[in-house]
């Protein structure tokens, strides 16, 4: 079977997914890979075949910093609280291990405060699979860098905002610049001690107003300390007063939004404006919220090729979500089969494929975060280059 034939049999499917799957020999995820895609692109509600092929998994949900923008950061309380254990990690790997593709080990909290990541990680490797951890690095125990390079990571992502202590603290807050140089310094002489070319090592700074006269120098300051990649990124931002005048960078190429439109509160009041319990929900045009046109829309990947697990078992409907009361049940409590086609899952599917076909033209103000989702259609998931391109003559 060519890989041309495959990529006319299901046309959702990236071709170069395909090919490096196959150079792999990895022959179940690939299976599993275009059974999903081919379920996924006729908007399929119920998943009769295939298992995700993306897991975002949360080995933590705390952290040592206050990063203003982030819900832990900023403690808005909105989940309780957990580590998780390799017990029920290991019990992940047995239920869609043979399936995935690609694990990052973060979301809401730090993953190097959870003592187990990096047994959890080799665990994944036995699986064949492409691992992602991202971090803070300002806490790095002693021995730990052995760890991380035994434990066979394909890439550690360090988040690291500035050039100096004034400007990296602005955001990370209670982060010390020094310890994450030091950290760093580390890692990358003991990976060179045992001439190791893995974990791949990523600096990304997030682009803010108070940052962006560094982001010319970032590139040149990480590689000469040994990082292998640096990533300059523009900023989410919440909309509130002052925000936009404070954080939102003047630089154009640094920024996601106009400046001249950036509002002072969310588009939409969706708390003010929950309906009743039976009361009809108010409806808001899809373009207040997604700048695409009904020819070029997008059907996100989450409801059909991911997974996102908080350390308690609790799934999310994305990565993005991180409210308690949108979880769509827990994975060690019930297993994936039973969730993976319950009524939050089929509600998504039909959501975002209705919005994708451009039959649905409008937003409900719903209680199912994937319903009421301003971003609908803009998530896709982005396979490392470096894993794409692995084994390419």
């Amino acid at each position: 079977m060519t890989a041309r034939w495959l990529e006319r049999l299901v046309p959702d499917a990236e071709p170069r997914v395909i090919a490096r799957l196959r150079r792999g020999r990895q022959w179940r995820k690939l299976l599993n890979y275009l059974l999903v895609e081919s379920q996924a692109g006729r908007g399929a509600r119920r998943m009769i075949l295939g298992k995700p092929y993306w897991l975002t998994v949360d080995p933590t949900n705390f952290c040592q910093l206050k990063c203003p923008f982030c819900p832990t950061g900023a403690g808005r309380g909105v989940r309780d609280k957990a580590t998780l254990s390799l017990e029920h990690f290991r019990h992940l790997m047995d239920a869609l291990g043979p399936a995935l593709i690609h694990i990052d080990f973060m979301n809401w909290g730090e993953p190097l405060l959870n003592k187990e990541l990096w047994a959890m990680v080799a665990l994944a490797k036995t699986h064949g699979i492409d691992t992602m951890v991202s971090t803070n690095l300002n806490l790095l125990r002693e021995g730990e860098a052995d760890a991380i390079l035994d434990s066979g990571l394909d890439r550690l992502v360090m988040s690291i905002d500035g050039l100096e202590q004034a400007t990296y603290e602005k955001y990370r807050v209670g982060g010390d610049f020094a310890q994450v140089v030091e950290n760093l310094k580390t890692l990358v002489a003991r990976r060179r001690e045992r001439g190791l070319a893995r974990p791949a090592i990523v600096w990304q700074f997030l682009a803010f107003k108070h940052n962006e006269h560094e982001a010319g120098r970032v590139r040149a300051f990480a590689m000469a300390l040994g990082v292998d990649e640096v990533g300059v990124t523009p900023a989410n931002l919440p909309f509130r007063p002052g925000i936009k005048d404070e954080w939102l960078p003047t630089r154009a190429d640094l920024r996601l939004y106009d400046p001249e439109s950036f509002p002072d509160s969310p588009p939409w009041q969706w708390e003010s404006a929950k309906p009743a319990e039976g009361g009809v929900a108010t409806q808001v045009k899809v373009e207040v919220y997604a700048a695409a046109k009904k020819a070029a829309r997008k059907r996100c990947n989450w409801p059909w090729a991911g997974i996102a697990v908080n350390p308690d078992g609790s799934v999310s409907p994305c990565c993005s979500v991180e409210e308690q009361e949108y979880d769509f049940g827990n994975i060690f409590m019930r297993g994936f089969s039973r969730l993976w086609n319950d009524e939050k899952y089929l509600q998504a599917r039909g959501h975002v494929s209705e919005y994708a076909s451009g039959s649905k033209e409008t937003i409900p103000n719903s209680r199912h975060a994937c319903e009421r989702c301003f971003s609908i259609g803009q998530s896709r998931f982005q396979f490392p280059h470096s894993w794409l391109s692995e084994g390419e003559k």
